[in-house]
């Protein structure tokens, strides 16, 4: 017991001065090979099916009745349009290469369609936007989450 909490204790230091004195982290995939965009992409219809899964579930269930259900019900539905629209990035700019996307500065980058087609460089814009699926997902799922703990609590 003693020397599991020294250990907690040894890491917990460790990781905190880590944040103190950070360092190139190489913490991002980036998706170039194509065995990591394979695995991502399979990553992301597994999480698209499990998510209509968690639709089918709810309805089968009938716990779509009750609001928290109702609201992990809608998170599920913006986790799958997210996914939908992830798959189509990856598709377009690691794939078949039809956009070469360059970072110009923290807040520009520049898309380059293969054709020149000024549609395609608009629809992959728009396409990652992103998070403004994923973002609203995690909010109903949290509110889901809130709702069902404070109906469980009375």
């Amino acid at each position: 017991m003693k020397q599991t909490v020294l250990q907690y204790l040894a890491l917990s230091f460790t990781a905190f001065v880590g944040t103190l004195i950070p360092d190139l982290a190489h913490a991002t995939q980036m998706h170039s090979g194509s065995e990591g965009i394979i695995v991502h992409q399979l990553g992301h219809l597994f999480f698209l099916l499990s998510m209509v899964t968690l639709i089918l579930t709810i309805n089968g269930q009938g716990l779509d009745r009750e609001r928290g259900w109702r609201l992990i019900q809608y998170s599920a539905l913006f986790f799958i349009l997210w996914n939908l629209v992830a798959l189509a990035v990856h598709f377009l700019d690691n794939q078949v290469a039809a956009v070469d996307v360059t970072t110009l500065s923290v807040w520009k980058i520049r898309i380059d369609p293969a054709n020149n087609s000024r549609t395609l460089a608009n629809f992959y814009y728009i396409l990652k936007l992103d998070h403004l699926l994923c973002v609203p997902a995690i909010a109903f799922f949290y509110r889901g989450l809130s709702t069902l703990l404070a109906e469980e609590e009375g």
